[in-house]
């Protein structure tokens, strides 16, 4: 009993985690008496006023002084920062219902099932591992994001003596060619991308958590299986167990296949947002640090590609699992030695599993390491279509 709660303990604690980073931004949804409150608001205003920052950018660079290239920087950070953010917050104020019930599902996974056998604990204890890794690599690519976008700038400013902003970001009212405007430019550009880091790590983890249990429910259904042809071997003519074994397995195969459901349709404007403007901001990012004109890019590209590849990674897991349920209803139980009724229960189940959906990308592309492939050779394709243009 100690593991199984230490397993329980250690789940919650990781969602702890998220609620935390998902509260300073004003968003903890999975508290059930959460209600917009004034850090919401603050995260709304930010959003709005890094908008009316990026629109003055692009008529000072663009119309003002008659550099195009400000667009591509306000295009690589603007398109994909603040749409992001503000796409990621509205979606948790709108499914946070949803957002609720996944949570609970995963806590009610982890209170039954680590009380089973050793195999039900080991699923278990794989999908703690497989978070807690998630976790940490979506921390370490955004504080290196933040951490690394403001070193640029310092280092440049100090050693070098060139005065670069973090990102082309102006404000009205300070002027970056003096020393007073561009420290207090910096000041204000690195505390919102510090709130920003916060809301994309919060985001991001309320995406990841209940997909990363996705493999856990299919350890648990092969462990319901074992269980079904024990009972078959052990108790051949007792009926009535076996039918309830049966029937247990579709029980948890609807649960999974509800809460699949659940998340599809949760995250399918948030896939899209997220796959597009990652895209999006590769590709001006390359084109920009081509020009020389945002020596910082270079951390913000590593950003957008690894956690477009970790997006892409999720999709494949489920890809995976929804196969491994398919596996499982063939290999993984003794069909002949189950009676007429009970087959045909199964076969039921077979053919659902077989036509089971995975999550895609605005119901156009799946989500997936293939596609994230595709994906990279397309924008590689258009980066040096744009490259060559400029030379």
């Amino acid at each position: 009993m100690p593991m199984s709660k230490r397993l329980s303990n250690r789940f919650r604690a990781i969602v702890r985690i998220t609620r935390i980073c998902a509260d300073i931004c004003g968003a903890d949804v999975f508290d059930p008496k959460f209600r917009i409150n004034i850090r919401t608001i603050l995260v709304l205003v930010i959003i709005q006023l890094s908008i009316v920052f990026m629109a003055y950018t692009v008529y000072v660079g663009f119309n003002v002084d008659g550099d195009w290239k400000v667009i591509l920087q306000v295009l690589s950070v603007g398109g994909c920062t603040l749409v992001q953010g503000y796409c990621k917050l509205v979606n948790c104020l709108r499914e946070k219902n949803n957002f609720r019930f996944l949570i609970n599902e995963l806590n009610s996974l982890y209170e039954k099932y680590e009380k089973n056998d050793a195999d039900c604990r080991l699923f278990l204890y794989k999908g703690i591992q497989q978070l807690t890794f998630i976790m940490k690599l979506s921390a370490f690519v955004v504080i290196l994001m933040v951490v690394g976008m403001g070193l640029v700038t310092l280092v440049l400013s100090v050693v070098f003596n060139t005065h670069v902003l973090i990102v082309q970001c102006l404000i009205p009212g300070f002027d970056p060619t003096t020393g007073k405007g561009f420290l207090w430019i910096n000041i204000i550009q690195i505390w919102f991308i510090a709130v920003g880091g916060f809301g994309f790590y919060a985001g991001d983890m309320a995406f990841f958590t209940p997909l990363s249990q996705i493999s856990t429910f299919r350890g648990i259904l092969k462990c319901k299986f074992c269980d079904l042809n024990e009972i078959l071997a052990d108790e051949p003519g007792n009926k009535e167990k076996s039918f309830n074994g049966v029937k247990d397995i579709l029980i948890f195969h609807q649960r999974y296949m509800v809460f699949l459901e659940v998340t599809r349709d949760t995250y399918y404007w948030v896939i899209l947002v997220q796959i597009g403007t990652y895209s999006i901001g590769i590709i001006c990012t390359m084109f920009s640090i081509h020009l020389g004109t945002w020596p910082g890019g270079y951390v913000y590209m590593i950003y957008c590609f690894v956690m477009m590849l970790v997006y892409c990674h999720m999709g494949s897991l489920v890809e995976v699992t929804n196969e491994g349920v398919v596996s499982s209803c063939y290999n993984d139980v003794n069909w002949y030695e189950l009676s007429v009724s009970e087959r045909r229960m199964l076969h039921t189940m077979l053919r659902m599993a077989q036509n089971t959906a995975g999550l895609t990308i605005g119901s156009v592309l799946p989500l997936s390491m293939n596609t994230g492939v595709k994906i990279t050779k397309t924008i590689y394709s258009i980066a040096m279509m744009l490259l060559n243009f400029a030379d």
